[in-house]
């Protein structure tokens, strides 16, 4: 057991040197992410002091509050496109025969799909979702004591596996229609808005939708309205959402993990 875990530890360690290497052979490249990523999400931050400043609150939240929560999305989003970016591409897989290549070796499948690629220029997506994070906490009041320091690792953490539960589902039914990218792109811009604004401004079947079927809700609104006292659209669980939000994203990627194995027993090579 400990000697498999070691095998497997080296060849992820192995993968992500190659990955950081290949991505740094064109700096060019890197430089353009290091400009757009920033200006991308830091526009973001800015349209929603516009529309707070120029019209009202949205559903009570204020600018302060909408920074809270917007960069603590941010954060999750970025750590998740440095380990699990790889779901985005599984229909590009199948296509081009690139999923052949992980059925033959002796290793798990889903384990190689996710170390084979870490993205480091992902990390990008990171250095403004933090320091957008860090600036709402401080205009927001947070408090950083131990007991909400250790919330928010939970709270990443679960935003992370339900964000990797949704692209590993939707990527596995590549292994049956063959395309999936629309569906990627849909819930990347689905992610965004809901990730964006408050949950509780969204008609009702939307709040339930993004609460019990696709918990989107947990990733950061729920926990974000805990830290700050605000109204979550009036849902009530019997422990801290902090809590709740590991849990939705332990299950969601439990469910999603075997979608993508039942997907692989009706996988066919379309690769040439």
């Amino acid at each position: 057991m400990v000697s498999s875990i070691k095998h497997y530890v080296s060849v992820a360690s192995c993968f992500a040197r190659l990955a950081v290497q290949r991505q740094l052979e064109y700096p060019l490249f890197l430089f353009s992410w290091l400009l757009m990523i920033p200006i991308q999400y830091f526009s973001g931050i800015w349209m929603l002091k516009i529309i707070v400043d120029r019209f009202q609150p949205l559903n009570g939240w204020d600018f302060p509050q909408l920074t809270f929560l917007y960069g603590l999305g941010l954060i999750s989003h970025g750590i998740f496109v440095v380990f699990f970016i790889n779901t985005w591409s599984i229909d590009h897989m199948v296509i081009n025969g690139g999923f052949d290549r992980l059925l033959l070796r002796p290793m798990n499948v889903f384990f190689q799909l996710i170390a084979s690629y870490v993205n480091f220029i992902g990390l990008i997506d990171c250095i403004p979702g933090i320091i957008i994070f860090i600036y709402g906490c401080e205009i927001a009041g947070f408090e950083w004591s131990l007991v909400n320091i250790g919330k928010l690792i939970l709270v990443l953490i679960g935003g992370i596996l339900i964000r990797a539960a949704m692209f590993t589902g939707l990527g596995a039914i590549a292994f049956w229609t063959k395309r999936n990218g629309s569906m990627v792109s849909f819930a990347l811009t689905m992610l965004e808005r809901a990730t964006m604004y408050p949950l509780s401004m969204y008609p009702y079947f939307l709040q339930a939708l993004f609460t019990f079927v696709i918990p989107i809700g947990f990733i950061s609104f729920y926990p974000a309205a805990e830290f700050l006292g605000t109204d979550n659209g009036g849902l009530e669980l019997p422990l801290s959402f902090a809590l709740w939000t590991p849990v939705a994203g332990l299950v969601c990627f439990l469910l999603a993990s075997v979608i993508f194995r039942y997907g692989m027993k009706n996988y066919e090579s379309a690769g040439s």
